[in-house]
């Protein structure tokens, strides 16, 4: 049995990992810490946990094995380096850091310590994705040559039930492409098979928050493909969309049921795919790679990508300019 604590309630998915703690037969949540004692202390109680307010206390304790980080994105640097110094696994929410050196520097300093790191990437497990990731190693589409994936909700229009803190880009390091964009950006890679070389991205402040609420990146592919990331805070309701073209077809998911449609050849019909499995909770593979040590070895690299990205995007917006990728140093284990 491993035993965890919850480091941090400012993340919306805490309760959830709390949930899937609960749920993985494995894994068992002890307690609580939050830096913001009061709801910190609020969060434990509801869902019948003790609560720690000294993170030392925490990470010097033997029975703990590891923890689960949902602190505001700013302090994932200092937490989870913290949580790695004391030996202590970690699963922690998207996106790893704000600044490509910080995940360089935390993805190093786990490998060093024999902590598993992992990030939760959880549109990877959706079984739409793995169908069309089975259609594209079937060759079903040809040679790729475009991509687009939307993510959208309503967390910053009509009532909001996003929390403001989520607002704020001290705390975020942005707003709809740190948040959502990370979803279509990790997907890209997964589509196109590699991370791309260089991105472009515009951004709109709808709601005139301090943070973007509507964003567009166009990430460039090697073989001269593109894929467009599409991402809202300022839709009427949540949804997303997915599109994969190729010289042989096109693989499309719609905003309204997520079945996956296929279509090749100009006078193709869209046929619906029959639905590849799920995979795993990201939480259960977590647990999984720290008890066997069956760990992803391209799980970090994703998510180290998936950083750089972003923030070579916010780069590109305020310049104005395409931003090239550079090759990265890390050790992902």
């Amino acid at each position: 049995m491993l035993r965890l604590a919850q480091l941090g309630t400012w993340h919306l998915h805490a309760a959830h990992h709390v949930e899937a703690a609960r749920r993985n037969r494995h894994t068992e949540v002890v307690l609580v810490w939050d830096e913001r004692r009061a709801a910190g202390r609020a969060f434990a109680a509801e869902h019948a946990l003790d609560f720690e307010h000294d993170l030392d206390v925490i990470l010097a304790r033997t029975d703990i094995d590891g923890v689960i980080i949902d602190t505001a994105t700013s302090d994932h640097p200092d937490v989870i380096a913290a949580a790695a110094r004391a030996g202590k696994h970690v699963f922690t929410e998207k996106v790893l850091t704000i600044r490509t050196d910080d995940a360089v520097s935390l993805i190093n300093l786990a490998a060093n310590n024999g902590v598993v790191l992992a990030v939760s990437l959880q549109r990877l497990i959706e079984a739409p994705i793995r169908t069309v990731k089975r259609l594209l190693d079937e060759g079903a589409v040809g040679k790729i040559t475009a991509s687009r994936i939307r993510y959208e909700h309503h967390g910053a229009v009509g009532v909001p039930w996003i929390p403001e803190h989520f607002f704020d880009k001290k705390q975020t390091g942005g707003g709809a492409l740190i948040d959502l964009g990370a979803h279509p950006i990790y997907l890209a890679m997964l589509i196109h098979g590699c991370a791309p070389d260089a991105v472009t991205a515009r951004m709109s402040y709808v709601t005139d928050r301090e943070i973007e609420d509507n964003a567009v990146a166009v990430m460039d592919f090697p073989g001269g493909a593109f894929s467009v990331a599409e991402v809202s805070m300022v839709a009427s309701f949540f949804a997303y969309s997915l599109e994969v073209t190729g010289t042989a077809g096109t693989i499309a998911i719609g905003p309204s049921d997520g079945r996956v449609l296929l279509r090749q050849g100009a006078a193709g019909e869209w046929v619906e795919q029959e639905p590849s499995p799920a995979l795993a909770d990201p939480f259960d593979q977590w647990v999984n790679a720290v008890m066997t040590g069956a760990v992803d070895p391209g799980h970090l690299t994703t998510a180290l990508r998936v950083t750089q990205i972003i923030e070579a995007a916010y780069k590109s917006a305020e310049s104005g300019r395409t931003v090239a990728l550079e090759a990265l140093s890390a050790t992902p284990a």
